[in-house]
């Protein structure tokens, strides 16, 4: 008997997003976990503190959106460099991207590949201090379903101080100067947002198989700002958005949590796995 078809990410998407039924839902976004899983990249990171690891998470920028709130991401890069923090971590959609729903090429001021490119390498902060290790996420991948051409490699050539860590999931093990680690897992998954926030995390996190836990899952995709601090002994982290609710947002009933955190951690102990997460918000309104 033939083993069934592999189903690729983009029809596990659509399951998660439109299937009427919660089971079908919930096994498309394992099998899709599962599949990223086997593909994600990993990038190394060493910082230069002893015992503490000082870092800022975002996501969800859609550059090129009619929406887009660069004020508010340029006032979150001022205060990350006067924390002097010098990695900062994107888990996905730089690009607004095109045609992702319907009726979306009227709520973008810049079109195609091209236009969004070039105003990323324009408007996105920029500091000699930082380097942003990102994923890219469902819209960017639609410049790839139009040309075949993967985003982001493009991305870091147009920008050098933004460094390409995977599509829709990667890592950045960050370490301290005397080695101690921190795993860090960037997720962009599919589907929309559930009746409570916490609810995709949950599920997200049960989905991990033995063994291949970090100790901070960062999930972007659903435009929401949320810390729980542990859950199957990960700390979850929503990263937020900088995109104000669009039209399309607004029709669905998503609200967007504009803003993006600091993370520090302190090691405690460390050979006996005792370590302090502080996750400050910073939140536009």
């Amino acid at each position: 008997m033939p083993s069934p078809r592999r189903r690729s990410i983009d029809e596990l998407r659509e399951i998660v997003a439109s299937s009427p039924t919660a089971t079908a839902r919930q096994n498309a976004l394992a099998e899709m976990v599962t599949q990223m899983m086997a593909t994600r990249k990993s990038v190394a990171v060493t910082l230069p503190s002893k015992d503490r690891l000082r870092f800022g998470v975002f996501g969800d920028t859609h550059i090129g959106s009619t929406y887009e709130r660069l004020d508010a991401l340029r006032d979150y890069y001022a205060n990350a460099q006067a924390r002097e923090i010098t990695t900062m971590i994107h888990a996905g959609d730089v690009l607004a991207g095109h045609r992702v729903y319907r009726g979306q090429e009227f709520e973008i001021h810049k079109h195609g590949w091209e236009e969004q490119r070039r105003h990323f390498a324009e408007a996105m902060p920029q500091s000699g201090d930082i380097t942003t290790y990102f994923i890219t996420g469902n819209h960017d991948a639609s410049f790839k379903k139009l040309t075949g051409m993967e985003p982001g490699p493009s991305l870091m050539e147009a920008r050098e101080d933004w460094q390409w860590v995977g599509a829709d999931i990667g890592t950045v093990e960050l370490k301290t100067s005397n080695g101690l680690k921190f795993r860090v897992q960037l997720l962009h998954p599919g589907g929309g947002t559930a009746y409570a926030i916490s609810y995709r995390p949950q599920k997200l996190i049960e989905s991990l198989a033995g063994g291949t836990k970090p100790d901070l899952l960062v999930i972007g995709h659903y435009h929401k700002l949320e810390f729980m601090p542990a859950y199957r002994n990960v700390a979850v982290l929503q990263a937020g958005c900088f995109e104000d609710q669009t039209p399309y947002m607004a029709r669905e009933g998503i609200q967007a949590h504009v803003g993006g955190w600091f993370i520090d951690v302190d090691f405690l102990g460390h050979d006996h796995g005792s370590m302090q997460i502080k996750a400050e918000a910073l939140v536009y309104y």
